[in-house]
């Protein structure tokens, strides 16, 4: 039922998630829950700007989705970065404005992945690498797109986290240390961005079916293990993921910033893991096999 104070006129369930007119800034959306999050921004009518490091796939998946959701016409256009550059960050951004004249969404879902092992064998330049790229490098990038994002009356910056950030690791101390960081860097930002309508929220997968954790679910056994300490005893989708940025970027998630979301099917805030591998670490060993 209605409250009371509900307008009658106030909008139906449907255009809540409704983005078109929008554009949005996807970056490491050529594979895994970055492709997925793409596919979903324009399903619901967002226009794209796909990003990750080589020219030829961005290329590939803005074709793959102006055929899919293009209705004749061009909605996505690719930019190669390497999140590890700035020099990359700064092009991307510049770049990003001009295909469908601003920008109203980022998704920072690009990142430098985990060493795993014993923390005090994580090698100084690894550390380095992991805190400057993930939280460093990220904050550039939404800076370099606020005023664009802030010229268009506002927007949603949404970063990508993960549950590594939640739950201490000793094998995955620093990717962990840097995940925490970007979800207190959406607090921050959405503090700093609030008097200009922009939302800045964190999203924290778990455990996620993509390339990089196929030891983890490409056999029956390894899937047995690797949903063990979770409550909903499945592993998560790309789509899991895009539902959450859906929300955060529409007008569903308008009276939201400044928080982290997590996606992983309860394993970080319900019951402690059964027995089994650790999660983390299992996580962690699935994302040395991305680069």
């Amino acid at each position: 039922m209605r409250s009371p104070s509900a307008s009658l006129s106030g909008p139906d369930p449907v255009s809540l998630f409704d983005l078109t007119g929008k554009v949005a800034v996807v970056t490491g959306a050529t594979k895994g829950i970055g492709l997925g999050v793409a596919c979903e921004l324009a399903r619901h009518g967002a226009k794209l700007v796909i990003s990750s490091r080589h020219q030829a796939d961005c290329d590939r998946v803005a074709a793959e989705l102006d055929t899919e959701f293009g209705a004749g016409g061009s909605i996505a256009r690719g930019v190669a970065c390497d999140i590890d550059s700035l020099g990359d960050i700064d092009r991307l951004a510049k770049a990003a404005t001009i295909p469908f004249g601003g920008v109203d969404i980022l998704v920072c879902n690009a990142a430098a992945l985990a060493f795993v092992g014993p923390a005090a064998t994580t090698p100084p330049d690894v550390f380095d690498r992991l805190l400057t790229t993930n939280i460093h490098h990220n904050f550039r990038l939404c800076e370099a797109l606020r005023p664009s994002i802030s010229s268009r009356g506002g927007g949603s910056i949404i970063l990508i986290g993960s549950l590594a950030g939640h739950s201490a690791s000793p094998n995955l101390l620093a990717y962990g240390v840097a995940k925490a960081g970007v979800a207190h860097m959406a607090r921050c930002l959405a503090d700093e961005m609030a008097p200009e309508n922009i939302r800045v929220n964190c999203i924290a997968p778990g455990l996620v079916r993509t390339h990089a954790s196929q030891p983890l679910w490409r056999n029956e056994a390894a899937l047995r293990a690797s949903t063990n300490g979770i409550p909903m005893q499945r592993i998560g989708e790309p789509e899991d993921i895009a539902g959450a940025v859906i929300f955060l970027a529409s007008r569903a998630g308008s009276y939201v910033t400044g928080e982290t979301i997590l996606v992983d099917g309860g394993r970080t805030r319900l019951s402690p893991p059964r027995s089994g591998p650790d999660q983390l670490d299992a996580m962690g060993a699935s994302l040395n096999e991305r680069r």
